[in-house]
């Protein structure tokens, strides 16, 4: 059985969210094609970061007191982790990072969805990539093999405007850091945009129109084309 992992990046309720939207019909798409192809039905979990309280990077190459990754910092081999458990006040209150780190063990696909936030991803995304350093950092500091190595990558972006492609690019090249497989030409990415002019304001939300986008004939070869993207994906850059 394949296992999928919806990362939600958007501080918007995943009801209203345009991101969350698109990535329901990207995820619904990729399952029923895998079943498609004799595959027995996937399981799917999805986090909602937001609702996560995810201590920030503590920096610990910078302060010189502790070392990414050392197995000295608790299961997850995370100081930030680690130390919130023994002193939540210290960190407002205990890391729930954990819960993203055994989803990532846990996956064959991960899905990571996000929305444009003034040309890039959003700050919980980005919080999220910071916390992931512990994984990189068991491969090029502890010469371990990668604990994400070979799982395929799928990334969605929606956007009003502000070039949401390359926020798609953007992500992708962080990620291939991690191990993820994922494809040379980035068809892995999916990412719609609302309009191209910067001086559109919202007189509404996005939602009902990535949605209407997901069923049009346009909409539906995308997610197709992404799917199959995803459950192929074999290139990984380490």
């Amino acid at each position: 059985m394949t296992k999928i992992l919806v990362i939600h990046t958007s501080t918007h309720e995943p009801k209203v969210s345009s991101s969350a939207a698109l990535t329901s019909h990207c995820v619904n798409y990729l399952a029923d094609l895998l079943e498609a192809s004799g595959q027995p039905q996937p399981e799917i979990r999805f986090i909602d970061a937001a609702k996560l309280h995810i201590v920030e990077n503590l920096g610990c190459y910078s302060n010189g007191k502790y070392q990414c990754a050392d197995p000295k910092a608790g299961k997850y081999r995370c100081w930030a982790h680690f130390l919130s458990q023994k002193d939540p006040d210290a960190y407002g209150g205990k890391d729930e990072m954990g819960k993203i780190y055994d989803g990532l063990w846990w996956a064959d696909i991960v899905i990571f969805s996000t929305c444009n936030r003034w040309g890039s991803h959003t700050s919980v995304a980005q919080r999220v990539i910071e916390r992931m350093n512990t994984i990189e950092n068991r491969s090029s500091v502890y010469h371990e093999p990668y604990p994400l190595l070979g799982k395929k990558l799928g990334i969605i972006v929606t956007g009003l405007h502000w070039e949401t492609p390359r926020i798609g690019h953007n992500l992708l090249t962080s990620m291939r850091w991690f191990g993820f497989a994922t494809q040379p030409d980035e068809t892995n990415v999916l990412a719609w945009q609302r309009t191209r002019d910067l001086y559109f304001e919202h007189p509404d939300s996005d939602t009902p129109y990535v949605i209407k986008w997901a069923e049009s004939p346009v909409g539906q070869a995308a997610i197709d084309r992404w799917a199959r993207a995803v459950a192929t994906s074999k290139d990984t850059i380490v």
